[in-house]
């Protein structure tokens, strides 16, 4: 009995430590975001850059909103070396770029003064330019007797957009002692123009103010 005691003495005196310690640290944060994207239109990973402030309301929850900006840019390959002449570089090449606004919400799974781990979901807001064409054909010279390849591009959609859409985010971070963070990020990101961003590899770094 006396043991028993002795635990249930044990575990109060933690739980109460683990919510002075929780309650001590700051509810706002503000960080800056970097890191790797694969875009499904081009299949091709580029950069991901944002900074995001965020709030937390009711110990394990929170709400955030996020400035980004992502960059991809790919290439359709092809060399040909004529008779007599230098290889040529015909390759046709395309950026697509975007900058979007995201408000989220979030629950905390772990969350402690020292590791926190937790997902968002939320809404955006997507403008993006993009030069990738629609249509992609080469015509060799066998067909069409020039001594080169011919590229012809068919743009169908417009070059620049403006989309809504959705994301879901699950993010791990560690805190010190100065309210100094460092965490990481994954996710998956839809929108209207049917680009999906999947999947998200970024490094967090932020202070709680």
């Amino acid at each position: 009995m006396r043991k028993i005691l002795i635990i249930f003495v044990c575990l109060f005196i933690v739980k109460s430590s683990f919510g002075q310690s929780i309650q001590s640290i700051p509810v706002q944060f503000f960080s800056s975001n970097i890191g790797l994207a694969k875009l499904g239109t081009g299949d091709s990973y580029g950069l991901m850059v944002g900074m995001e402030y965020e709030r937390i309301f009711q110990q394990k929850f929170l709400w955030s909103t996020e400035l980004a900006t992502t960059i991809h840019d790919g290439a359709d390959i092809l060399k040909v070396k004529p008779d007599n002449l230098p290889e040529q570089d015909l390759s046709y090449r395309y950026t697509i770029a975007a900058v979007q606004v995201v408000g989220k919400v979030g629950h905390y799974f772990l969350r402690t003064n020292k590791f926190e781990i937790g997902g968002k979901v939320g809404a955006l807001a997507r403008f993006q330019s993009s030069s990738l064409a629609d249509d992609r054909e080469v015509l060799f010279p066998a067909l069409t007797g020039y001594p080169l390849p011919l590229r012809i591009n068919r743009n169908t959609e417009p070059q620049r957009t403006v989309s809504v859409g959705g994301t879901l985010q699950i993010f791990a971070r560690h805190n010190f002692k100065n309210n100094w963070a460092i965490g990481t990020t994954t996710g998956l990101q839809l929108d209207t123009n049917g680009d999906v961003i999947f999947p998200q590899f970024l490094l967090s770094i932020g202070k709680r103010l």
